[in-house]
């Protein structure tokens, strides 16, 4: 998202590590291959197609064979080991997400197992550039790179996936999150949140999808938790550490950094106090998106519609801001003072890296399952049909695609992102036509 360190979309300077899923491809058989030739000799793109067992999705558009669970990895390791403090070996969260080290070698041991009758299995690539969608893949990512992504780029394989196959929209999520309680928060997004600090390329993230603490461009959609500096006077004193529900339930204060919290984590969903609905990433030009999410200029906005709500604020307080989310600690574990949504992550929540603050629903997606609206790792390469390239668009980090809101970034190697993989399926031989030759005697023409 390199966009996006707990970020929805990403840049090269952005994120500093996610955990991208990992999904896989392969061929399936005689229907793939009758499918490979009719989008061959029509060049019209063909419906998945499922593989045996329900366990493959042969996708016509792009001749490859993905996974049908899209978090394969939380159920099967391949022999990796699970991520602990101390892991410092290729490993695998809990969650199934990892860092893109780890999802190399993910995929390479899927391959060395010969999984479903395949060693051909690869990570989705991402050419760099956007031969198609040159017109709407927009350059946004920051300098010196500025590869091109944004949203609306198809021409990757994850990026086909999210808008041909599955026919989403961007900034639209794939797989909405129900109602949720966390503690006494509610609507709680395993995602990234906008903070009000700089950061590279845009402005400082942090994931309640896997306690990464990175940056993203500005132009991304992702969610708002408000804060207010200290203690709403009049509220019960403070008794210890714990978080505190203020009365009435609509904030929780929390006597560590000092912070009172909107209790609703993602009250722009339900009320966007006045700020139009989103029809796409860029109209109108503020805008909420249905599941709550905004960019960083429709996030100012919306906080500062909050202090001016009937002329009293919302909530008649009129000092809410964005969270900050300091450079004085790493991209995990950093919590406390400087990053108040890290101290609400890893010490109240007690969540470790890489996991999510709610689990993502199962819900079938088209022919697949387990899809998590967070960032996949991709790789890059000249084709969606090629290997990996063993260079990325930018030193130390490589591509990834959100189904969180359908955008193509770039993120850091360490960030721990989600892993899908496929295999290419080998395009059929072309026939050539031939005529009969006309003889007249001896002669043929």
């Amino acid at each position: 998202m390199a966009v996006v360190s707990a970020l929805k979309g990403r840049r090269p300077a952005l994120r500093r590590g996610f955990v991208v899923y990992v999904v896989l491809v392969g061929l399936v058989g005689a229907a793939q291959s009758s499918a490979a030739a009719t989008a061959t000799a029509t060049g019209s793109p063909v419906a998945p197609v499922p593989g045996p067992n329900g366990l493959s999705v042969y996708d016509g558009a792009t001749g490859v064979t993905w996974l049908a669970d899209a978090d394969l990895a939380a159920s099967n390791r391949f022999g990796l080991p699970v991520c602990s403090a101390v892991t410092t070996t290729p490993c695998v969260n809990p969650s199934g997400s990892m860092n893109y080290r780890s999802a190399v070698a993910w995929v390479d041991a899927m391959r060395s197992a010969d999984y479903l009758g395949h060693a051909n299995w690869q990570l989705p690539t991402t050419p760099n550039s956007e031969p198609r969608s040159s017109t709407i893949c927009p350059r946004i990512g920051p300098k010196p790179y500025q590869n091109q992504f944004g949203f609306n780029c198809a021409d990757n394989g994850l990026g086909s996936l999210f808008y041909t196959d599955l026919g989403l929209s961007a900034p639209n999520t794939a797989v909405p999150i129900p109602a949720n309680t966390v503690g006494p928060f509610s609507n709680f997004q395993p995602y990234l949140y906008w903070s009000r600090s700089l950061g590279p390329g845009g402005h400082g993230t942090f994931s309640f999808g896997n306690g990464f603490k990175g940056a993203n461009t500005d132009p991304n959609f992702l969610y708002v938790l408000p804060m207010l500096p200290g203690k709403i006077p009049g509220t019960p004193p403070a008794i210890g550490n714990g978080l505190e529900v203020n009365p009435g339930g609509q904030t929780v204060y929390d006597p560590v950094t000092n912070v009172t919290w909107l209790a609703d984590a993602n009250l722009a969903a339900s009320n966007t106090l006045g700020l139009p609905r989103c029809k796409n990433p860029t109209n109108p030009p503020i805008c909420v998106d249905v599941d709550g999410a905004m960019t960083w200029g429709s996030a100012v906005q919306f906080v500062r519609d909050m202090r001016n709500y009937d002329g009293a604020g919302y909530l008649d307080r009129k000092h809410w801001m964005l969270p900050p989310a300091g450079k004085e600690c790493p991209a995990y574990t950093c919590a406390g003072d400087v990053n108040p949504m890290g101290e609400l992550f890893y010490d109240h929540f007690a969540l470790s890296q890489g996991s999510p603050v709610v689990a993502s629903p199962d819900i079938a997606l088209g022919r697949f399952n387990n899809v998590h609206p967070y960032l996949y790792w991709s790789c890059e390469a000249a084709t969606i049909q090629d290997p990996c390239q063993s260079t990325g668009p930018a030193p130390g980090f490589e591509w990834s695609f959100s189904f969180g809101d359908g955008f193509l970034g770039t993120d850091i190697l360490a960030n721990d992102l989600y892993v899908t993989a496929y295999y290419v399926v080998p395009a059929p031989p072309r026939t050539t036509m031939t005529t009969r030759p006309t003889c007249r005697g001896t002669k043929c023409t």
